[in-house]
């Protein structure tokens, strides 16, 4: 009895300091991120990405489930199957989050938990269904395309043609003017999809489908890669300058979009972080093949710079590869927005 009635005492004392976090339907978070405007995210984002290149972001190692040299999931009968658990916190800040990415054949899901950094207690249970991450995701190719595509791209070709494609695509709207979209994709029944959805839309898209990847490619002024491709597709032949290279499906050891000559020939190779990208993104197969990663400058870097930089290449570059693996403060960065956006709602109890 003297037990359960400390027992008792301790839980009414955690209740009282910590309160249950409050959870958040998949519903709820896309109605919230539905109200704020792309160049809230992108400025957002891009404060993150300047604070984790300054050295004031804390993000351990990402595990990736899944994928080789792990062994696949059950379901996963195609191979593109994985889960990445990211989490990270900006020093200073009030929140550290820790966020779960799964997805594979098309579905994708997911959820986002967020914690004081005072307190150490859960504050939100984000049942986002992968929404936020994909986002985020976008959200860091338009930012790259915002610093170094042409001013007047002749048009976006778009290699590979699932979810992240639609997202890449809304975000790439709110900074070119350019509306000319090829697509490419290895089932041709995907690209078909993805141009009957943006042709005539209210985005004012004028899509495509492309006979080869070559096509897509030749004469491009964006250039985006959205695929869980292993061995190049991309090759450097068929970029033509000035054109911006957004490579964002390689984000595992192994995985592959361009030849590694594309980062080599570059002018300009920028990475979402180096010390992921030479792990897990397209710079890992450019140093196998003798490129120097210190080359690559980071995103965060250029943001803060206003742009290439001025280092030993003052000329606009108009060959950029930017290598996308995504880093955790962007699901830090992406949890904040939604949340806040969430807080100008009426309060209602937590489900918990």
């Amino acid at each position: 009895r003297a037990r359960s009635t400390v027992v008792a005492a301790a839980a009414a004392v955690a209740v009282a300091v910590s309160p249950p976090p409050r959870v958040y339907s998949e519903r709820e978070v896309a109605a919230a991120m539905g109200r704020v405007a792309p160049r809230a995210i992108l400025d957002a984002l891009a404060a993150g990405f300047t604070s984790y290149s300054q050295g004031r972001v804390s993000v351990p190692p990402i595990q990736t489930l899944g994928q080789p040299p792990l062994g696949r999931f059950s379901g996963d009968s195609k191979g593109d199957g994985q889960a990445c658990i990211k989490s990270a916190y900006e020093e200073g800040g009030e929140v550290f989050v820790a966020k779960v990415a799964s997805g594979g054949g098309g579905n994708n899901s997911g959820l986002v938990l967020v914690f004081s950094q005072r307190t150490f207690a859960p504050l939100a249970v984000l049942l986002d269904g992968g929404l936020l991450t994909e986002l985020r995701t976008a959200a860091a190719g338009a930012l790259a395309a915002s610093l170094f595509a042409p001013a007047e791209p002749h048009h976006i070709a778009v290699i590979g043609c699932g979810v992240q494609a639609r997202y890449q695509l809304g975000m790439l709207a709110a900074v070119t003017p350019c509306r000319a979209v090829r697509l490419w994709s290895r089932r041709p029944e995907q690209a078909r999809a993805l141009a009957a959805e943006l042709d005539g839309g209210p985005a004012g898209w004028a899509a495509e489908v492309a006979p080869s990847a070559e096509a897509a490619c030749r004469g491009a002024g964006i250039v985006l890669t959205v695929t869980p491709a292993r061995s190049a597709i991309v090759r450097t032949a068929w970029l033509r300058r000035p054109v911006v290279v957004l490579a964002i499906g390689a984000d595992s050891a192994g995985k592959q979009e361009l030849e590694a000559g594309a980062l080599i020939e570059a002018d300009l190779v920028v990475v979402d972080s180096r010390a992921q990208c030479v792990d897990k993104g397209e710079l890992q197969h450019a140093v196998a093949a003798g490129f120097d990663p210190e080359e690559a400058r980071e995103l965060g870097e250029c943001i803060a710079e206003g742009g290439w930089g001025r280092g030993s290449k003052p000329s606009r570059p108009e060959l950029v590869v930017f290598d996308s693996t995504g880093v955790a403060i962007q699901d830090v960065k992406i949890a904040e927005l939604c949340l806040a956006e969430l807080s100008r709602q009426p309060a209602v109890p937590s489900k918990l």
